[in-house]
């Protein structure tokens, strides 16, 4: 059993799965998110884990979570402007959430200020990010007023580039007598420029509300990730090619190519009939397959590789029935496209088409082979050209001419026959009866078209 299929067992029991959340923010405030995470992890009876990935700017956020972001299943922002950047920025992979902003926090940054800042005056603040109606509630229930509170919400991150001119703009103008602020690179800026400005720093009880949310999140991306997923692989004969042999030698061809495909990501495929095949595998492994839903699995290097049109349908469910039955659903709408896309149904309503994307050329198969596979085209390659075939003509062998040609004893030849197969570059033949008698020769026929 493949390691995702062991998780995928544990999780339809009653433990849920162990999760790593991904932790991204200024250092001082990634700190603090750090040592609730150690907290949260603590209390609960699952496997959770905090990676951390602190920045000074923000303009490394991205390279910070782009070094984590293969092993973390949720991740926290520190706001908002944060989040809104990940996700325009179309580099956000997991589920997410972010640090929220209310009132509590701003509780927190007028007491410090009154703490730390000489003769401030708490009824003249400019404020960022936060709503007006945070803003008025939290100063109505400590009783102060707001006629000379000034607030600039956030609303998307193209309005953080005012913030700084806002506060100082108030500041000049002898309207405020310190700003509150959500933004590092704003505190910095106005501290350089001489305002008297604190950060709008999140409590660590909001910490915590948001660390058992992406816990959440994780625990979901990873049931989802072992939710079964099956593809079907149906073979289109053109019609032009006849008979049982050459149908059994391209179910070979085609099984062997799918188990080559499929080992990769721990999948297990299963030969329906000779044209029909079915590639058991989980969501997660399907994603990776398929680029996250971007490219067809296996139809493009397929279709080139066989030289025949393949229709591909992938479906999920719950149980093995039911990504099955979406499965051959799917199959079906990509043989009615002539195997022009593959085809996604996971049980709703929605169909993907997924297009295919480029075969891999020969040279690159040969490149990425094993030292093995190597090995079997070079042995090919010199029996090929020992017999000097006419053009068009099948190579047929057997154990004792491949003996004669390599100049190896019979046992070695069998050998590098075996090794051919197991390379896909040679077929056994269906013995041949014998004249004289006796156990019949096998014959192999070698599959020179690949070395074009």
């Amino acid at each position: 059993m493949t390691e995702e299929a062991q998780q995928a067992e544990q999780v339809s029991g009653e433990r849920l799965p162990s999760v790593t959340v991904g932790l991204f923010g200024p250092r001082r405030l990634v700190k603090t998110m750090s040592e609730v995470g150690q907290e949260v992890a603590e209390r609960s009876v699952n496997g959770i884990r905090f990676l951390t990935g602190g920045y000074d700017d923000l303009s490394e956020a991205e390279e910070r979570y782009l070094r984590l972001r293969d092993r973390i299943d949720a991740a926290v922002f520190p706001g908002p402007w944060a989040f809104d950047l990940a996700t325009t920025g179309h580099w956000l992979t997991v589920p997410s959430t972010h640090l929220p902003l209310t009132g509590a926090a701003l509780y927190a940054a007028l007491l410090r200020a009154s703490l730390t800042i000489k003769d401030v005056d708490l009824t003249r603040v400019s404020i960022d990010s936060l709503s007006l109606a945070d803003v008025s509630e939290a100063y109505s229930e400590i009783g102060l007023d707001t006629t000379q509170v000034y607030d600039v919400p956030y609303v998307g991150p193209e309005s953080v580039a005012g913030f700084a001119a806002f506060h100082r703009e108030k500041w000049e103008r002898q309207h405020t007598t310190v700003a509150l602020t959500t933004i590092l690179s704003v505190e910095r800026e106005l501290r350089a420029d001489g305002v008297p400005v604190l950060r709008i720093a999140p409590t660590r009880s909001s910490v915590r509300d948001a660390l058992e949310t992406a816990v959440l999140l994780g625990q979901g991306t990873r049931m989802g990730a072992h939710q079964l997923a099956m593809i079907a692989v149906q073979v289109i004969p053109s019609g032009a090619e006849s008979g049982d042999y050459w149908q059994q030698e391209l179910a070979l061809s085609t099984h062997q190519k799918l188990l080559s495909e499929a080992r990769q990501v721990g999948a297990s495929v299963t030969r329906r009939s000779d044209t029909l095949f079915l590639v058991t595998t989980t969501y997660g492994a399907l994603l990776r397959l398929t680029e996250q839903f971007a490219l067809a699995p296996f139809l493009g290097s397929l279709t080139a590789q066989l030289g025949v049109p393949v229709a591909v349908g992938a479906g999920t469910g719950q149980t093995a029935r039911a990504a099955e039955a979406n499965a051959l659903m799917a199959v079906e709408e990509s043989v009615a496209a002539g195997g022009k896309v593959a085809v996604y149904l996971d049980g709703s309503s929605d169909r993907v088409d997924l297009e295919p994307g480029q075969p891999t050329s020969q040279a690159a198969l040969v490149d990425a082979t094993s030292t093995t596979d190597q090995r079997a085209f070079e042995i090919v390659t010199s029996i090929a050209s020992a017999m000097s075939p006419a053009p068009g003509r099948q190579v047929v062998v057997d154990v004792e001419s491949v003996a004669a040609i390599m100049q190896v004893t019979q046992r070695t030849g069998r050998r590098m026959l075996k090794e051919l197969v197991e390379a896909g570059l040679a077929w056994p033949l269906p013995p041949a009866r014998s004249t004289a008698g006796g156990r019949p020769r096998q014959q192999f026929r070698l599959l020179t078209e690949k070395l074009d």
